[in-house]
This record gives C-alpha cells, structure tokens and sequence, in this order.
C-alpha cells in the first residue's frame, strides 16, 4: 500500500521566483537569495514571485 504525499508549502526563503532581462529571456530562479545576487550583479532585472500553488515541474 503506498502512503499518501503530503504537500506542504516550501519554507521561507525558497519561493520561486521569475527573472527577466530587458530583452525578455525569463527564468524560473528558487530561492530569495540567489535573486539577491543576481540583482546585485544584474540591476537592470525584472524579478515577479511566482504564485505559492506554481510548481517547477508544472513548467517541465
């Protein structure tokens, strides 16, 4: 008998989040600080927090 997966939300800190150029190539980034740091090397960078129900592998 298989168990039942449990979901949960991920913990603070690793939300997912998309990150644009000015020339519109996006990607998915996880986490708030490894946005930091590309906004840190990158300021011209679009950064939207992706709804807490989106999953990477519904993108897959």
């Amino acid at each position: 008998m298989r168990r039942p997966i449990k979901r949960t939300s991920p913990p603070e800190g690793f939300e997912y989040y998309r990150v644009c150029d000015p020339e519109g190539v996006c990607h998915v980034v996880r986490g708030l600080h490894k946005v930091q740091r590309l906004i840190a090397e990158m300021p011209e960078l679009i950064v939207t927090k992706m709804p807490s129900h989106w999953r990477a592998e519904a993108a897959a």
